[in-house]
């Protein structure tokens, strides 16, 4: 894993994106990218909590295609938000609470023996994605028949990784980032072993939480992946 491109990589794009409009444009580069769901007009969608800014908040946090390492540019799960909480809450229960919006894009390698899925849900603000990350928190480190905690360094404002304890699910990992009103999840399979999901679940999980930090800074998210080897 090429962690010392990755801090070039970090370095040449900055931190510090151009400041976004009152549109909320995201810096999105892929055609597969869209928004559905949500009302038209205003900030937010009363009925049911949505929230369209949410919804391009969470649109923007997701890396587009170009932002991801070469070997993992094939699409899997379209770049797509919504303005409303996730219809279906999975475990832990509790963590869509006060959610006013959500998102997911996937990708992977060619032969697909690697893939690596995002999601990312916004709240309605920063005290309500810290409760939701506290259930996650939780469930992870209290789920042990399931779920073993990952060592590894913090992501964003806080973060919890973890493998699985199914044989079946031997090579995927997952991070869960709290950074203020978000909640970002990041999946990563690579059927060379868990030492190498490990690995590229480190270096991605450190852009996605830059790319989180940007947002909640009120900057363009434009950490990129793209010359990291995978």
């Amino acid at each position: 894993m090429g962690v010392g491109v990755l801090v070039l990589s970090l370095a040449l794009t900055g931190c510090g994106g151009k400041k976004k409009n009152k549109k909320h444009k995201s810096g999105s580069g892929s055609s597969h990218s869209r928004t559905i769901g949500g009302a038209t007009g205003g900030g937010s969608a009363a009925k049911g909590g949505g929230s369209l800014s949410g919804a391009q908040d969470a649109k923007a946090v997701l890396p587009p295609t170009g932002t991801m390492p070469a070997a993992l540019r094939n699409v899997g799960t379209e770049l797509h938000s919504r303005a409303k909480a996730p219809s279906v809450c999975k475990d832990p229960g509790g963590t869509c609470k006060n959610a006013v919006a959500n998102g997911q894009v996937g990708y992977h390698t060619d032969d697909k023996g690697e893939g690596a899925s995002y999601d990312v849900i916004v709240y309605r603000n920063d005290r309500a994605a810290q409760r939701a990350f506290a259930a996650w928190d939780s469930y992870v480190r209290n789920n042990k028949h399931e779920l073993k905690v990952v060592d590894g360094p913090t992501q964003g404002a806080d973060s919890v990784a973890f493998g699985f304890t199914r044989p079946a699910e031997k090579n995927t990992q997952e991070i869960v980032i709290l950074q203020g009103k978000f909640v970002g999840t990041l999946k990563l399979r690579d059927n060379s072993g868990p030492a190498e999901a490990g690995k590229d679940l480190s270096v991605l999980a450190e852009v996605y939480a830059t790319r989180l930090l940007q947002a909640t800074q009120d900057e363009a998210p434009t950490a990129t992946a793209a010359n990291v080897k995978v």
